[in-house]
């Protein structure tokens, strides 16, 4: 009894001080002949023994280069540049929307116009579904752009 609770008492202690006790330090990386990869605790075939270091994300943010490039300021000109290209996007979106919502209602016109079984129906309830988004759309890239 007293050798089962000085072995529970070991492993906790373990585990707070070195968590990769715990966690089984050992990773094996099998490639099999297909070529995928299969990463384990436990050798498979000609698995092969791989290191894994401690993960600090401190550490990695600190020396990132996308991280400073992205924190870099960014010149007045660039900033200009980005927003003109950014309000033609806009504009070309505004205008394609405004293009399909006409051939929405034209289209919708056409269905009404015929007898209407049951397929037409759902045919008139989905036109007027996309009706709903182009106008959302149409809406927002308006709001965008300060229309």
């Amino acid at each position: 009894m007293k050798t089962k609770i000085h072995l529970v008492v070991s492993f906790l202690v373990l585990s707070f001080v070195h968590p990769a006790v715990v966690a089984g330090s050992n990773i094996y990386q099998h490639v099999d002949k297909e070529g995928n990869i299969t990463f384990s605790n436990r050798p498979i075939g000609n698995a092969k023994k791989i290191h894994v270091g401690s993960y600090s994300p401190r550490k990695y943010a600190s020396n990132s280069p996308a991280l400073k490039s992205f924190s870099a300021p960014v010149k007045d000109s660039m900033q200009k540049e980005r927003n003109v290209m950014r309000q033609q996007i806009l504009k070309k979106e505004l205008t394609t929307e405004i293009k399909l919502l006409a051939a929405t209602l034209d289209h919708l016109d056409e269905v009404a116009s015929e007898h209407q079984s049951a397929q037409q129906q759902e045919k008139t309830v989905q036109l007027k579904n996309k009706l709903t988004l182009h106008r959302r759309n149409i809406a927002a890239l308006r709001k965008e752009l300060g229309q």
